[in-house]
């Protein structure tokens, strides 16, 4: 398999940001092999390196924030952007995931407990692919961080939603996830509907 192959191989698979072993596994080669192979890409410049043992084919930031950490979303200011929900661009992403918290280029990943980690869809986008936050788990997610959702946002949401979505953390009892219950409920008395206990 020569390098032009291997290209259109990567291509072809739908993804855009390969770590060794998902390179090794989609060539069915060693992960020594994937190595070399990576970086005669990169000296090709049909990929780059966004963090070590990592490379991708494309520079949409989104595409990379979903696919170089696994699992991940984007939430927050970034999906409330890519929503249409908000106009500001985003100063930087933000990706809840369950690996670790950590920042890479301008994109920083939030860890939650895995019965956190709902709530988002694929969506496909310029060959690829991204996971983002549904508009109601952006907001929650917001929250849980400690940031302040805005009341143009809150009324484009759908509010039973917001109330199903909710009941995930009225089961948690650490000091975030009490203030996402109680802002729901904040909420609710303020626009008159929903009725979310704390379970």
């Amino acid at each position: 398999m020569n390098l032009y192959e291997i290209k259109e191989k990567l291509i072809s698979s739908g993804r855009a940001v390969f770590n060794m072993a998902q390179l090794s596994n989609l060539l069915g080669i060693p992960r020594a092999h994937a190595k070399v192979y990576a970086s005669r890409m990169i000296a090709r410049g049909w990929a780059w390196r966004p963090m070590r043992g990592v490379i991708s084919l494309t520079d949409d930031e989104f595409i990379i924030a979903t696919q170089m950490i696994e699992p991940s979303y984007i939430s927050m200011h970034a999906a409330l952007y890519l929503l249409e929900l908000v106009d500001q661009v985003p100063s930087h992403i933000e990706c809840v995931t369950t690996r670790y918290s950590i920042r890479v280029l301008g994109i920083r990943y939030r860890k939650v407990r895995p019965d956190l980690f709902f709530g988002y869809e694929r969506v496909e986008r310029a060959g690829s692919y991204i996971f983002i936050a549904l508009p109601e788990k952006a907001l929650l997610d917001m929250v849980y961080f400690g940031y302040a959702p805005s009341e143009q946002v809150l009324s484009k949401i759908d509010p039973s939603v917001l109330e199903k979505m909710a009941r995930n953390y009225s089961r948690l009892r650490n000091y975030r996830a009490r203030r996402v219950v109680g802002w729901v409920r904040k909420v609710a008395q303020q626009r008159g509907y929903l009725e979310t206990s704390e379970g």
